[in-house]
């Protein structure tokens, strides 16, 4: 099979869903298929293959004011259907419903090809609506509306969704009742994390008393929707008492600065170590997370998150919010929960963490028992069976809404087409 995959946000910027994208598609060309990223294009990005097999198309788009890395283009852009007919796609496979997959949706409307999309990121949450409108009353007055002004337009042209969490997928079917929803995990290379020792050293920017028991970790973007600033308030509870815990955070984003100034504010710079942005392969292949007390997050807005799965097969237990999204991925026997939003509680789960070593040991051992379940083989395995079923259903004459009449206009477009 042939599958084009769309993406709002991709490189030079880096996230979850572009990790466990890239990861399913590396399965699919190991599998036999070929596979297409369309990319806004960026000037921080010219590869045209990554990964020795993913081709990449980049679209012209321009920056937005909304998010870092979220760009604008055209949503019937015509030059799209054309790649797709070039290149002969079966499938098109879209990561989030902004406007590249918008325009992927109308192009392969028009040629009649399934559309499949995987509802990663939970836009409708209204920490992501501020980035956009830069206000908490209109962005929790804006939730319902992003259903019908985004959602709704973009499922009308979806052939079937996944998405990585049980709950989520509840939540779309219950806005989107006449669609089929399937639970499918985002999967990892899980070979990354059998090794037994480090492939690499650790990364040269940590300090070396940020390396032991005492230090919790935080691996993701820098942005207001992880709560960094909930974690921090949550762990300044605990360094007078314990002034020996460590906080390693990695990562950039927008919340860099205001992360920064909470830091120097509340004096913790001996406690708090951020080390901006590091690659991926060297936190896995220096065995990073084995070396820590404990993963943290205190988002609320997560889906499935890479980082949290990362953590665990590396066996680092995790402290999270008492939230569906986080409790169904994290077992109570693998980390700690609080309450959402509780600074206080955070604190109790820090001191827990680092004063009970035999239930934290345990608790790694637990993590790690889960490695088997994000196995990104078995991931691609389940969505070439779900390529198959919407293949199946074109064979039986199944149309998205206006999709017929698209077809017979591009088919007499090409008849009367001079040679």
């Amino acid at each position: 099979m042939r599958i084009a995959f769309g993406f709002d946000i991709f490189y030079p910027e880096t996230n979850g869903v572009i990790t466990a994208t890239i990861n399913l598609a590396k399965n699919l060309i190991e599998q036999g298929n070929e596979v297409w990223f369309f990319v806004p294009k960026d000037k921080g990005f010219n590869e045209a293959i990554i990964e020795n097999g993913i081709h990449i198309i980049r679209v012209k788009a321009v920056q937005s004011w909304i998010y870092k890395g979220i760009k604008l283009l055209p949503i019937h852009s015509r030059y799209l259907q054309s790649y797709l007919s070039k290149y002969k796609i079966d499938i098109v496979h879209n990561t989030s419903p902004w406007l590249m997959g918008m325009a992927l949706n109308h192009a392969a409307r028009k040629l009649h090809i399934p559309s499949l999309a995987t509802h990663h990121t939970l836009i409708d949450n209204p920490i992501y609506i501020k980035y956009a409108l830069k206000s908490d009353m209109l962005s929790n007055a804006a939730q319902n509306a992003i259903w019908t002004i985004v959602f709704n337009p973009f499922f009308r042209l979806t052939w079937m969704v996944t998405a990585p969490n049980i709950h989520t997928c509840a939540q779309v079917k219950s806005k989107v009742p006449n669609l089929e929803v399937r639970y499918v995990s985002n999967g990892i290379d899980i070979d990354k994390f059998l090794i037994k020792e480090p492939l690499c050293p650790t990364p040269a920017i940590i300090p070396q008393d940020f390396l032991n028991r005492n230090t919790f970790g935080f691996v993701g973007r820098l942005g207001f929707e992880k709560a960094v600033d909930v974690m921090l308030e949550g762990f300044s509870t605990i360094t007078a008492s314990h002034p020996e815990a460590r906080l390693l955070i990695i990562g950039e984003g927008p919340a860099h600065e205001q992360i920064d100034q909470i830091i120097k504010d509340k004096k913790l710079e001996k406690n708090i170590f951020l080390t901006g942005k590091i690659p991926n392969n060297e936190i896995i292949n220096s065995m990073l997370l084995t070396k820590v007390c404990a993963f943290v997050t205190a988002s609320l807005s997560e889906n499935q998150a890479m980082t949290v799965i990362e953590a665990l097969c590396s066996g680092c237990p995790v402290i999270c919010a008492n939230v569906d999204n986080m409790t169904t991925l994290v077992s109570s026997e693998q980390g700690w929960y609080f309450k959402p939003s509780d600074t206080k509680d955070l604190g109790t789960k820090f001191i827990q963490a680092i004063t009970n070593q035999d239930e934290r040991d345990l608790k790694a051992v637990n993590a790690r028992k889960s490695i088997n379940k994000f196995d990104g083989r078995e991931v691609a395995k389940e969505f070439t069976k779900i390529y198959k079923d919407l293949l199946k259903m074109k064979e039986d004459g199944f149309f998205v809404p206006g999709g017929e009449r698209k077809l017979k206009s591009y088919n007499k477009h090409l008849n009367h087409k001079p040679e």
